[in-house]
């Protein structure tokens, strides 16, 4: 079978991108840009690509203005605005991050990452009817978003719906067996509830779990 292989300038240069990061200065871009006439969205991969490559370095700082760099000219890039909050969501930037995170959800609305971002800012603040709808909407986008109903399960805890919460519980376990938090929640609820036994066998789970995934 043979093997085409992408030998055009652009190439090269978005793989000189990846492997050169901390050498590369927008000027150099821009002159690339010029030289092989660049079209605005490919010049845009270029950007996201070493704004990705900061981050993974941990360079936040310089990662940050990257992604605003392409704001700057893109306002309503997706891509680059989900990027951005899940920095500022990292970084505990919350307002920024809301901020970021519910223009995503605006002008997108299909990325149940981007939901669950956003509820797990709003439980922070414990705005828990926000986070709830959050949360839910990013189930209803993944319905195996094992960790939007664990954090519904703390959300119901927390307004002493015990029921509710041990539902949550039971499909995150269900979604992902290995849940040890999960587990150890279901404990938790069943002996808020007074039903000793059944907290006491999810204790025990929650420890089986935590030593086979050693």
């Amino acid at each position: 079978m043979e093997i085409k292989i992408d030998t055009t300038p652009i190439q090269f240069f978005i793989k000189a991108v990846r492997i050169n990061v901390k050498k590369l200065i927008n000027k150099f871009i821009d002159y690339y840009n010029n030289l092989f006439q660049i079209d605005p969205h490919k010049a845009t991969e270029i950007h996201i690509e070493l704004a990705d490559a900061l981050e993974k370095k941990g360079q936040d700082d310089r990662s940050i203005k990257a992604y605003k760099k392409i704001l700057l000219t893109e306002p309503e890039n997706v891509t680059a605005l989900f990027k951005l909050g899940k920095i500022y969501t990292r970084l505990g930037l919350t307002n920024d991050a809301l901020e970021v995170l519910n223009k995503v959800n605006i002008l997108d609305g299909r990325n149940p990452e981007a939901f669950y971002l956003l509820g797990s800012i709003y439980f922070s603040n414990d705005a828990y009817k926000e986070a709830w709808e959050a949360f839910t909407n990013a189930i209803n986008l993944n319905p195996g978003y094992a960790d939007a109903y664990y954090k519904l399960g703390l959300i119901a805890g927390a307004r002493n719906d015990h029921d509710n919460a041990i539902k949550a519980y039971l499909k995150t376990i269900g979604l992902k067996p290995d849940y040890v938090k999960a587990y150890q929640s279901l404990g938790l609820t069943y002996e808020a509830k007074g039903m000793r036994d059944e907290a006491v066998k999810y204790f025990k789970k929650s420890l089986e779990v935590e030593q086979k995934k050693g």
